[in-house]
């Protein structure tokens, strides 16, 4: 009990413990456990703790990778909010060892947790990060990691040291194999989008984004994705207003007059992309039309690769501010819960108060892109009002027979909306 309460204390200074989350299948949790790590130049005690963040990085591609799911058969994430504190340090003939206490918040599989609500999982950690990478490789290839994403950038996204053919599989010294201990966090149980902020305006703004997903061409699953998606809202009776094409980039626009169960009237105005959404492109139409979105809209949904944080990164996007009024977000890209939560809290004005953040745990697959984006856009086109569990309980159901991507809400738990009996 000492011991648990020590742990909650190095978290209260943000208030880790009194958020919460609700998803489907998937919970947030704090994993605790005791790590150490090689450093091979000297570095403040900043550096330090910058170096131990990129050592546990490499746990989004271990609580992901098979051989893991072989033996704990549950797949987990990495979250944004951790604490680290140093603990003791000494020297060997490689350099100088630095041992830490690590606390931080993960989203795991619901089945993980016993009646207690704790678990106890298995981690693969690298000890030296300067030299793990070229440990891996032979014949000039990695064999750690995965078959066609093997560079050094993205090797913790993919590490998997005990993988066949993988030179480190078994390794105890350059791998370190430790155990976390997993508590559950407390979920959400009723709680609601703020649906009398949203229905009472006189216009309700909503942008939906696909991203190209291998090459901007229209027969890439995006395209298809974009597609099926504009023909869904037309086929629900959504007022089609036509469609610009220039160059890679495509635009459907929506209209109409939404009678909300609240019983009210309001305009609705929504805007379907189809553009390169990734960080580097030549076009920059996506990026210049989502700060826009971020900007105006109240609803902003998205589809398509997460480019590991970078592609909806805040730091990298053209500047801008958020507005005052309440909004959502539906990041439906491959592990957005790592990227996309504390950096758009932060930067929101009135923060979780005003934000609410729907992402997932593990990559989505494009063969439920549409189902997954009919599935949140549906209550909000007609003006319903589910609760959020209901709408993350219709999202996870829209995967079929896809496994879950651990897809949860972030910032409901403040939330004061209730619909009236």
């Amino acid at each position: 009990m000492k011991y648990l309460s020590l742990i909650l204390s190095l978290l209260s200074l943000s208030c880790l413990a009194e958020d919460k989350y609700y998803g489907a299948k998937s919970t947030e949790a704090l994993l605790n456990f005791e790590g150490r790590i090689l450093l091979t130049q000297a570095l403040s005690t900043t550096g330090k703790k910058q170096a131990i963040n990129q050592q546990i990085n490499h746990l989004i591609g271990h609580f992901q990778a098979a051989t893991h799911l072989e033996k704990f058969r549950y797949p987990g994430v990495l979250g944004e909010d951790n604490r680290i504190v140093l603990k003791s340090e000494f020297k060997n003939d490689e350099g100088l060892v630095v041992t830490y206490q690590f606390v931080g918040r993960v989203n795991f599989h619901r089945n993980v947790f016993g009646r207690d609500g704790k678990a106890i999982v298995p981690l693969n950690l690298p000890f030296d990060l300067a030299t793990i990478y070229q440990r891996g490789v032979v014949n000039g290839k990695n064999r750690c990691t995965d078959t066609t994403y093997d560079s050094e950038g993205d090797f913790f996204y993919f590490w998997d040291p005990d993988k066949e053919g993988c030179p480190l599989k078994g390794n105890s010294t350059d791998v370190l194999r430790l155990k976390g201990q997993l508590q559950l966090l407390p979920n959400t149980k009723s709680t609601y989008p703020e649906y009398d902020q949203l229905y009472k305006k006189p216009t309700l703004k909503i942008s939906v984004f696909f991203g190209y997903i291998n090459k901007p061409t229209n027969r890439d699953f995006g395209a298809y994705a974009f597609r099926e998606q504009v023909q869904i809202l037309k086929d629900m009776g959504l007022e089609f207003a036509g469609e610009e094409r220039a160059g890679i980039n495509w635009k459907a626009h929506f209209v109409g007059e939404i009678k909300t169960q609240l019983g009210s009237k309001q305009n609705l105005d929504l805007t379907i992309w189809l553009t390169d959404t990734d960080l580097g492109a030549s076009d920059k139409i996506f990026h210049q039309e989502i700060v826009k979105a971020f900007r105006e809209d109240d609803i902003v949904a998205y589809d398509g690769h997460s480019g590991l944080g970078g592609n909806l990164d805040l730091d990298l996007l053209p500047r801008f501010k958020f507005n005052s009024n309440y909004q959502i977000f539906f990041f439906n890209g491959c592990s957005s819960y790592p990227y996309f939560n504390a950096k758009y809290f932060a930067a929101k004005p009135g923060g979780k108060s005003n934000l609410d953040i729907i992402t997932s745990g593990l990559p989505t697959l494009t063969s439920t892109s549409v189902s997954n984006m009919t599935a949140f856009l549906t209550p909000f086109v007609k003006g319903h009002l589910p609760s959020w569990q209901t709408i993350m309980n219709r999202i996870e159901a829209s995967n079929g027979e896809e496994e879950t991507y651990l897809m949860g809400v972030n910032g409901d738990e403040g939330n004061r909306f209730r619909p009236s009996r």
